[in-house]
């Protein structure tokens, strides 16, 4: 390496300076240039701006460096001010101007003039204004030109809402040849969806066939996707296939096949066409998938359907499972889509599953309480094979929210399947047989992957239940799942939990929330002379009718006021500025109505409940005084055996304790006749329960 001073060394000589400290001059090669004239303050040819002299008393840099600062322009007089107001309205005129040039500005005033009298709650006679409105309007094709505007396509809204069927009919047949634009567009969309709210079923059919020859382009765009769901949900069997077979590829999108009703079916004759068309199908799924739109029912079930037929073709199945891993999420909205995500699951590679467990890991509570998004987590917890991280991944997540999965019934269902695998007095055979078709896409025994999965969620269940007793028997629901977890549970685990049940069980105020179905009285049959009566409930039916149609005016405003939030979002986006509108206070929320309470010893489903814990506690091996059945004894007072044997159910309670554990029937009687009251209270009672369970403990009269 070079040395800094042998660089010195070789680096050739400076060229010398004229600058000497304080000298001010320029250097020669500047001689020359032009200086500026002084000119006099009583020039009238005086500029605005005047540039100081270099002879002014100026200040020099500290070291005697030229001011590079002097001579620059001063500004000497004020900006002009502009008029905003007239720039505001000049920019006013000319948007009316531009307006005013086109060809529908004259009809489309005069319609939005009635409808702002169409839209108010109070005008009479609204099926009236809307025919004065049409025929002003069907002029021509002005229809088709003001449909996607954002101002004339609520005026549309309006008349497809208040007009009367013929009329509703005649402008649905005007709109339906621009139906697959007015889909895909940010406004017009709303007509569509009047038209599928108030539309005839015939109005809605012809909606849905004039879309046939676009269906995939349509699922693949973000406004036109839910609409498309919509309608395939509504629409015939029929009109179902029709639009799956789009999917199919270019042969089906002009001509359909009423003999073709799944993928199968296409190929069953030429079966050298099956690679082409799985092939087209695939780049259809692609497509949409590629744009995140694979939330829908129509999308759901060519997926299912192209999973089974490419089950054979090893190749192309893993690569079109490894594609719709991230997306598996989306899929489990629809019982096909679940279905489809299973598939997806058991077929996958070690790495594409924990990819699916890690985009299923933030809405875990929501599948789990979901219709069909339940089914496929079960199907999960029965095929994994690593229980640890089963438990890691998917209980852990779920055990804070354990309350609200038990509360809902499809949440129930998963926290059964942890405790109780496979149980038929929990889970119908055939569920069973389809859930237990993963196991062949496991490596370990059956047996074993289940008692390790429940030995590592037992501590947990148990210790939620004893820290709050009072929530696992709120119902006769939650109280099967307790009962269920109770005829599992063993040990330290059951004992913490039995003892937080019993001093629930034995307060005299314990009530629970009752079924809908229990708590509605029976029905009694209507005869001839009760005729104030069927008045009376017609005028009911007729106030539920009215307050109905206030609430659909109430979604028509919402979606108004959404569509005028995005028009004023486009007009500031283009620089028009509009008055700001006065916010509506918002409606008070519906409080829902209270479930009734009725007490828990009498009800019947928590009778059942009860007798199924008693009746698993014989059968539990327990150190002395903690079974459930001492632990009633031990807590119950005199008030709750008043509360008790006042209900024949309770005393069916009673018995039902000393016939599972002969051994409390000498406390059970000691309890009774300690107080004579309450053995006075047992034998003045006239019920079943009270004379077979006074005959078991030896008290007569």
């Amino acid at each position: 390496m070079v040395s800094s001073k042998e660089t010195a060394k070789t680096r050739p000589p400076r060229p010398k300076s004229n600058f000497k400290p304080g000298n001010n001059k320029p250097n020669d090669k500047f001689k020359s240039a032009p200086k500026f004239a002084k000119k006099s303050d009583n020039d009238k040819s005086a500029p605005k701006f005047v540039r100081k002299s270099d002879n002014e008393n100026t200040k020099p840099k500290p070291g005697g460096g030229h001011n590079k600062f002097a001579g620059k322009p001063v500004c000497s007089g004020e900006p002009e001010k502009q008029d905003w107001n007239k720039f505001k309205k000049d920019k006013k005129e000319l948007k009316l101007k531009r307006k005013s040039t086109r060809d529908t500005y004259e009809i489309t005033k005069e319609a939005k003039q009635i409808y702002e009298k169409l839209r108010c709650r109070k005008t009479e006679n609204k099926d009236q204004l809307v025919e004065q409105m049409f025929k002003i309007l069907n002029v021509g094709d002005t229809i088709s030109k003001i449909v996607k505007a954002h101002d004339t396509a609520r005026v549309l809204q309006c008349m497809l809402k208040h007009a009367t069927p013929a009329l509703r009919a005649e402008i649905s047949d005007k709109l339906l040849p621009y139906a697959v634009e007015m889909c895909q567009s940010k406004y017009a969309q709303f007509c569509v969806q009047r038209m599928l709210k108030y539309g005839a079923p015939a109005t809605k059919s012809k909606l849905v066939d004039s879309l046939f020859g676009h269906i995939v382009r349509l699922a693949g765009h973000s406004i036109a996707s839910g609409l498309l769901d919509v309608m395939y949900q509504g629409g015939t069997r029929q009109q179902r296939t029709h639009m799956r077979q789009e999917f199919y590829g270019d042969l089906y999108r002009k001509a359909k096949d009423s003999s073709v009703k799944t993928l199968s079916d296409t190929y069953k004759e030429a079966t050298n066409m099956k690679a082409s068309i799985l092939g087209s199908v695939k780049a259809n799924l692609d497509h949409v998938a590629n744009k995140n739109l694979v939330d829908s029912s129509l999308v759901h079930c060519v997926m299912l359907e192209y999973l089974r037929a490419s089950e054979d073709e090893e190749e192309k199945l893993e690569e079109t499972v490894t594609a719709f891993a991230a997306l598996v999420p989306h899929m489990l909205s629809t019982k096909e889509g679940s279905e489809a995500a299973v598939i997806c699951f058991y077929k996958s590679t070690p790495k594409n599953r924990r990819a699916i467990i890690k985009n299923i890991k933030e809405h875990l509570l929501k599948i789990a309480t979901h219709e069909h998004g339940h089914v496929f987590l079960i199907s999960l917890l029965n095929s994994l094979d690593d229980t640890k991280a089963t438990k890691k991944a998917i209980y852990d997540h779920l055990h804070g929210d354990l309350k609200q999965l038990v509360a809902n019934q499809y949440g129930r269902r998963v926290v059964q399947w942890l405790v109780a695998p496979g149980d038929t007095t929990c889970f119908h055979p055939t569920f069973i047989r389809v859930i237990e078709e993963g196991l062949a896409f496991g490596k370990k025994e059956k047996e074993a992957r289940r008692k390790e999965i429940f030995e590592q969620i037992e501590a947990p269940i148990a210790e939620a239940i004893a820290e709050d007793g009072a929530f696992w028997l709120s119902n006769s629901h939650i109280g099967l799942v307790t009962a269920d977890i109770l005829n599992h549970i063993q040990g330290v685990s059951y004992q913490k939990a039995v003892e937080a049940l019993a001093q629930v069980v034995v307060q005299p105020d314990w009530r629970i929330t009752a079924d809908a179905a229990g708590a509605q009285p029976p029905q009694q049959k209507k005869g001839h002379q009760d005729v104030e009566e069927i008045i009376a409930e017609a005028t009911k039916q007729r106030k539920k009718l009215t307050k109905i149609e206030e609430s659909s005016d109430d979604d028509d405003e919402e979606s108004e006021e959404e569509q005028e939030e995005e028009a004023d979002k486009e007009d500031a986006d283009n620089g028009i500025v509009k008055p700001k509108k006065a916010k509506k206070e918002p409606k008070p929320a519906k409080e829902e109505p209270a479930k009734p309470l009725v007490t828990g010893i009498e009800e019947a489903g928590m009778h059942i409940v009860l007798k199924k814990i008693l009746k698993n506690d014989g059968k539990q091996e327990v150190e002395e005084g903690q079974s459930f059945g001492e632990q009633l004894l031990k807590h119950l007072t005199s008030d709750g055996l008043k509360a008790w044997l006042s209900v024949n159910r309770g005393c069916f309670i009673l018995l039902k304790l000393v016939e599972e554990r002969p051994k409390l029937l000498d406390t059970c009687r000691t309890a009774i006749q300690a107080e004579p009251e309450v053995s006075q209270l047992l034998k003045s009672q006239k019920t079943l329960g009270a004379k077979l369970l006074a005959g078991k403990l030896n008290i007569g009269k």
